[in-house]
């Protein structure tokens, strides 16, 4: 039995042009689709993610080329989805007879944020536009939407037959490879290994919740999420992501980045734990002080309880951490740190 499970999320942006009350130092003119979890959830009750879960065999069935091939995509067509590199992490590694895992993973991301919240990112033949890199989504009234939501939501095969019948197919070519985040070994519960892409549409789409897995939905500017509350959960990936997110206030700027740098893909990241006298800190990979050997499986936390936080932080010259309080983090800290796979650093 595999140590964690596999999933895929999708960042969703949209393009707005109204002034947020709450982020009146910020011009950001777009906000983000965030999703609260069901606060009887037994992974992350509570708190706020990115639309997304685990992966599903049909995502990876060779049918899907069939669909694609009815509208004159082949084979080729999916090779620009694959990044210019060899070293690629264990969830991206292909398997035999079973779809390309940059297809499959984006597909999964896809039909977990149609059964979150309702938005289709798929293509229709007869909408094609030039807005290039933009993502597209179809329209589905409110009442068949619903039900083809419980449709996907019991059986994840249904996807298939749902782009069948509104004659569509996946926009996989919208979604740019963002991050890969392991869940860390300290945690007791569920463990996940998550392919995290990014998505930007010109509009904002109508949107319904699905009742059993999330409690509420909201589209937000990244300013609101930069600052913890008690109202707002945010895991440690999304805290760290947001603030990535957050050094870009205009949606262009944000698409034409996502565009240039998902041809290099991405490494992956699992944060190890460090007990300390005052506190606890996540290290993540490129800290001074992450472990040399890391280990995936079994329990990996490090007592420094002889220390503070604060002779920890001057111990430490290259520094890319969150120090946190349960599920909230309360700081996160970068210094003379260069991310590899060219992602932005977080705003501190």
């Amino acid at each position: 039995m595999r140590a964690w499970k596999e999933a895929a999320s999708l960042i969703l942006a949209a393009r707005h042009t109204q002034k947020s009350i709450r982020s009146s130092c910020s011009n950001y003119n777009y906000n983000l689709l965030w999703l609260k979890r069901h606060q009887n959830s037994k992974f992350m009750a509570n708190a706020y993610v990115f639309p997304g879960g685990e992966i599903d065999p049909s995502d990876a069935d060779l049918k899907w080329h069939n669909l694609f091939s009815t509208f004159g995509i082949d084979e080729n067509s999916f090779k620009s989805l694959t990044p210019n590199t060899s070293a690629r992490p264990q969830i991206f590694k292909p398997k035999p007879n079973e779809l390309s895992r940059d297809v499959s993973l984006r597909i999964s991301a896809i039909r977990e944020t149609f059964e979150e919240c309702g938005v289709l990112i798929c293509k229709q033949l007869q909408k094609v536009t030039n807005d290039f890199g933009w993502a597209q989504y179809v329209k589905i009234s409110k009442n068949e939407l619903q039900d083809w939501q419980s449709r996907v939501h019991n059986d994840a095969t249904e996807f298939y037959t749902l782009c069948e019948n509104f004659n569509c197919y996946p926009d996989l070519w919208s979604l740019y490879e963002w991050s890969n985040w392991l869940t860390p070994t300290y945690t007791n519960g569920k463990r996940f290994d998550t392919a995290f892409y990014l998505a930007c549409i010109s509009t904002t789409p109508s949107t319904v919740c699905e009742p059993t897995e999330m409690q509420d939905l909201k589209w937000d500017e990244p300013g609101n999420f930069l600052v913890s509350s008690p109202d707002v959960i945010l895991p440690p990936p999304q805290q760290y992501e947001i603030r990535r997110i957050g050094k870009f206030e205009s949606i262009d700027n944000l698409l034409s980045f996502a565009i240039d740098r998902t041809k290099t893909g991405v490494f992956l990241t699992m944060p190890v734990l460090i007990k300390l006298r005052d506190g606890t800190v996540l290290v993540l990979p490129g800290d001074s002080m992450y472990p040399e050997q890391v280990n995936l499986i079994g329990t990996q936390i490090i007592d420094r309880t002889d220390i503070t936080q604060h002779e920890f932080r001057d111990m430490s010259p290259v520094k890319n951490r969150m120090e946190f309080l349960d599920f909230q983090v309360k700081e996160i800290y970068i210094q003379n740190f260069d991310i590899a796979d060219g992602r932005p650093t977080p705003l501190e």
